[in-house]
């Protein structure tokens, strides 16, 4: 066999001569080419890609109290329910609609699901249809639609302030309480016999870095399985049990989520109240050092 040229011999071994390596990158170049051609061929319908669901939504900006604020209850059109007034204080119902314009950004939350949407036009909710006078609740497009949604939130940077109750705070596996804290509970409640604790949640209220405790319960009227005698919302912090929210003759109380609306470190809590007669309605209790301060009427009826 005839010596090879050590030229030769180096090109064969390396594969680095001219039309080597070069045509196989190439190769590679043309084949990507026809993929990205491929995927171009077949792009999703705008209609129907999820892509948009999957990029989280932009909530920066300033926050109360550098800023006014609107948290909203959703019942077929925006109820606001409370609201932080730059420079003021909180407010609730009418006086919260000088907080937005029409065309500003709402934010719309539920579990699972988050959207940015715009404030309409000035819309009856579904509890305010018929009432007399022009509504003072609001629409949005995702609404109208027939969209669900447990809280709206404007400006979208409050986004950045609400945390959503957990869904195993209403289950059984929740977080327990002791003999000592179910027999503190009741006696604040004042009522004769127990009391059924329906949703218990372990959260930082205050920003102290130590676990506070938000505990729903009831006592159901023994004339009445459809009605309790009491419900009513408790908050330990700061090793103190008080009484944030209460009522008789409903189905029941549930905080539905907690936001820091004015500014001043300790959370509100949003409360959820259950009619007999099917309806319900929300409002925001700003805590206090012995209880709770309701911030305007219940949204709809109760």
């Amino acid at each position: 066999m005839p010596r090879l040229s050590a030229p030769l011999s180096l090109c064969l071994v390396l594969a680095a001569c001219p039309g080597g390596e070069a045509k196989k990158t190439d190769a590679k170049k043309v084949e990507a080419k026809a993929d990205t051609k491929a995927q171009d061929d077949t792009k999703l319908d705008p209609s129907t890609s999820l892509s948009k669901s999957v990029q989280a939504i932009d909530t920066t900006g300033p926050v109360p109290p550098e800023v006014s604020g609107v948290v909203f209850a959703v019942d077929g059109a925006l109820i606001p329910i409370a609201c932080f007034i730059k420079g003021k204080k909180l407010e609730s119902g009418k006086a919260c609609l000088a907080a937005v314009k029409k065309g500003d950004d709402v934010y719309l939350k539920s579990k699972g699901t988050e959207v940015l949407d715009k404030i309409g036009d000035p819309k009856g909710a579904n509890c305010e249809v018929g009432a007399a006078g022009a509504p003072t609740s609001l629409a949005t497009a995702q609404v109208d639609s027939g969209a669900a949604f447990e809280i709206g939130l404007a400006p979208k940077s409050l986004a950045r302030l609400v945390t959503l109750m957990p869904e195993e705070s209403l289950t059984d596996r929740r977080p327990s309480l002791s003999a000592e804290e179910t027999a503190a509970i009741t006696a604040l409640s004042k009522v004769q016999g127990e009391l059924s604790i329906s949703q218990t949640v372990v959260q930082d209220i205050d920003g102290d870095n130590a676990p506070d405790k938000i505990v729903a319960a009831y006592q159901f009227n023994p004339k009445d399985g459809e009605r309790y005698t009491f419900a009513g919302v408790f908050v330990l912090r700061g090793g103190k049990w008080t009484i944030a929210d209460s009522a008789g003759d409903i189905k029941g109380l549930t905080v539905r989520a907690t936001i820091d609306l004015d500014g001043d470190k300790v959370q509100e809590l949003l409360i959820n109240a259950n009619g007999t007669d099917g309806s319900g309605g929300d409002r925001l209790v700003q805590l206090t050092a012995d209880g709770g301060n309701p911030i305007g009427k219940w949204s709809c009826g109760v």
